[in-house]
């Protein structure tokens, strides 16, 4: 008999006090009130020996949690800006090592999903091997052969995963409610936030049908781009819970050894690793967000073959020209400019001080700008970076965390392929040529005709924004009295964003001197009319 959700729940919480309080942690568990009776005993009867260092103590907590809490852990190596820097490198060591699923199980999850056989007389598969290749938290690979003789790998999701992962998500919830409550000098970390922030990201690793979404983008993407490749997906044996693939085979690309005894110029494929960076990251602004080497392969032709597409990230255009200026500038060793990108680029507040951000910036860059050619680390430099912006109140932005974490990968892999060989150097002629194109004053036209579009998209929905204030006042769910009127704002924005349009076409069609005063005059009257509330 399966027990009430509040009990089974309650269960849960008790373990994880019990946990907590095994491994050092009872004063987190009391303060949260996990049933703190229960872990102080626990605490006073413990005799076993603990690290002494928090980091190690929450590697284990959350590796005893299980699948989910491990994710957790690994998603909270990159928030350098919330945790100390000790304790995210010590998290960095979680591993996702589950043992893999029966292939019973497997089966009934494939059977399920196409209402077929899995193999046999009007199978889905001519062969399917019954021992996985690669196993993971989630999701599981087996290779299998279909009726034509195509050989293919099938990803399969573990059966009842997604309720593991939704209750394991509740409870976190639920902890970081309690957390935030009893820790309010810690409400910087924005612990539900962040909760928030990670359901989205492993939801969204259960939809196999979105991964294989993401892997046919990446082909598109990648046609154009030497040496880089990704599986093809056969959508006729996709489903939500399965994904099938070309099976692919080649060599684990930080095998060096093994890369080199086959005849691959080692120096070649790091280039290709340089490119395939540039192009994800500046150019398509759609890049891989967990490239280990586990999911790196280079074939027998010398192509590297990207695989397993759960994690991706986004960079919009106003964000790859910020981190294409900054990293320039970083690499010029121009301090002064790298602080000025970050305020014109909204990441610091305008009022922040250019001379001590530089400072800040010169203390975390120059030690790591002297060190040898080959050693110097950009991502290094972004995880410092993020380090200090509580004191600029810089904000957090989550891709470029997703980013940092890939660069991390990417100097490994480069520095497992050519150790004499900087991955930064070589995708330096790259982002420069991009930059130009992007940062100089094509860019920067560009730029200023995409903000005027922005502005004439909000300003032409103003009369639908204006009648949905209308119908709140005649409902009576808007005070009148409460707040002055906004309708000084309201036309203000209006005449505004109409002036900056005028101006931007006026000037791009060489219109005369008094048009361009027109427009200009609109857009002051616009000015002061929102300023004036």
């Amino acid at each position: 008999m399966r027990l009430p959700s509040n009990i089974r729940r309650n269960l849960r919480l008790m373990r994880i006090g019990h946990i907590l309080a095994t491994h050092g942690l009872a004063a987190l568990a009391v303060r949260m009130r996990l049933f703190y009776p229960y872990v102080w005993l626990v605490q006073l009867f413990r005799g076993d020996e603990l690290p002494k260092d928090l980091g190690a103590q929450i590697r284990l907590v959350l590796e005893q949690l299980g699948p989910t809490f491990i994710k957790f852990g690994q998603m909270l190596s990159t928030r350098v800006d919330l945790l100390p820097m000790d304790v995210a490198l010590e998290l960095k060591k979680l591993q996702d090592d589950v043992p893999a699923e029966p292939f019973e199980s497997v089966q009934r999850v494939i059977e399920k999903s196409f209402k077929k056989p899995l193999t046999g007389d009007g199978g889905l598969f001519a062969v399917f091997d019954e021992k996985p290749v690669a196993a993971a938290s989630i999701a599981q690979v087996h290779f299998a052969e279909l009726h034509d003789g195509r050989r293919v790998a099938v990803k399969i999701r573990r059966n009842h995963i997604s309720k593991t992962i939704e209750s394991d998500l509740a409870i976190l919830k639920l902890l970081a409610a309690l957390f935030d409550r009893y820790f309010p000098e810690y409400h910087r970390l924005k612990a539900p936030q962040v909760i928030d922030e990670f359901s989205t990201t492993i939801r969204g690793e259960l939809n196999l049908r979105a991964e294989a979404a993401h892997c046919t983008r990446f082909a598109e993407n990648l046609i154009d781009v030497e040496g880089v490749r990704v599986p093809d997906v056969l959508w006729d044996y996709t489903q939500t819970e399965v994904l099938t693939t070309e099976r692919i085979s080649g060599l684990p690309i930080d095998e060096r050894k093994a890369l080199t005894e086959a005849g691959h110029d080692c120096l070649k494929l790091c280039e290709k690793t340089a490119a395939l960076f540039f192009h994800t990251v500046f150019v398509d602004g759609y890049f891989h967000a967990d490239m280990h080497p586990g999911n790196i392969f280079v074939d027998a032709g010398g192509e590297i073959v990207l695989i397993d597409f759960g994690i991706v990230g986004r960079l919009d255009i106003k964000s790859r020209r910020y981190i294409a200026e900054m990293l320039i500038a970083f690499l010029k060793e121009d301090y002064r400019r790298a602080a000025e990108v970050h305020v014109e680029a909204g990441y610091v507040p305008l009022d922040t001080n250019i001379s001590a951000f530089e400072d800040a910036l010169r203390e975390i860059a120059v030690p790591i700008f002297n060190r040898p050619l080959a050693d110097i680390s950009i991502a290094e430099l972004l995880l410092s970076m993020f380090a200090v912006t509580e004191r600029f109140k810089m904000e957090t932005q989550p891709e470029l965390l997703l980013l940092q974490k890939t660069m991390v990968v990417m100097e490994g892999v480069a520095r497992e392929l050519a150790n004499d060989v900087n991955i930064w150097m070589l995708a330096r002629p790259l982002i420069s040529e991009w930059a130009t194109r992007h940062i100089g004053p094509v860019g920067k036209t560009e730029a200023l005709i995409e903000e005027v579009h922005g502005q004439l998209r909000s300003w032409m929905r103003l009369p639908e924004k204006i009648d949905a204030v209308l119908s709140r006042i005649e409902e009576g769910s808007v005070n009148l009295t409460a707040e002055p009127s906004r309708l000084p704002v309201v036309v203000g924005s209006a005449l505004l964003a109409g002036g900056a349009a005028w101006l931007a076409w006026s000037t791009a069609h060489d219109a005369a001197v008094f048009t361009m005063l027109v427009a200009s005059s609109f857009m002051a009257l616009g000015l002061v009319l929102t300023l004036s509330r």
